[in-house]
């Protein structure tokens, strides 16, 4: 593992709880801050108290879903890179909301973390 200079922020949204938290076992381990959100309304008031370099957020959740926590992001935090991770075809962002990438599930945890550290690496370029 690398240490990095600055702490990376990521804010995990997922209402399934082994995967919130195999991944923020997996980005802390890679050196992010991570803080989890069961659900979208969860992630908006997270998101109106603190910053984040990062959101990671499933698509299918009851009450507010993917594509609506990543629009709020758009509009009230622009600097937050925005990846939506989905079981079912509807991940792609067409339109409902211009995520910066997606992972289709299941996938490993390490191919989130790099899939977060190139946006990340685009993001500094």
């Amino acid at each position: 593992m690398t240490i990095r200079t600055g702490t990376r922020r990521i804010l995990i949204v997922d209402d399934e709880a082994a995967i919130r938290r195999m991944l923020d076992l997996y980005f802390t381990s890679a050196g992010f801050d991570v803080r989890t959100a069961a659900n979208g309304e969860e992630a908006l008031l997270m998101g109106q108290t603190e910053q984040f370099d990062v959101l990671l957020s499933d698509v299918l959740m009851p009450g507010i879903n993917g594509h609506e926590v990543v629009q709020w992001f758009q509009a009230w935090s622009p600097h937050t890179r925005t990846v939506l991770m989905s079981g079912f075809d509807d991940i792609r962002c067409c339109g409902r909301s211009q995520c910066n990438s997606s992972l289709q599930k299941p996938f490993r945890p390490y191919e989130a973390v790099s899939t977060i550290e190139r946006i990340l690496a685009t993001q500094a370029n």
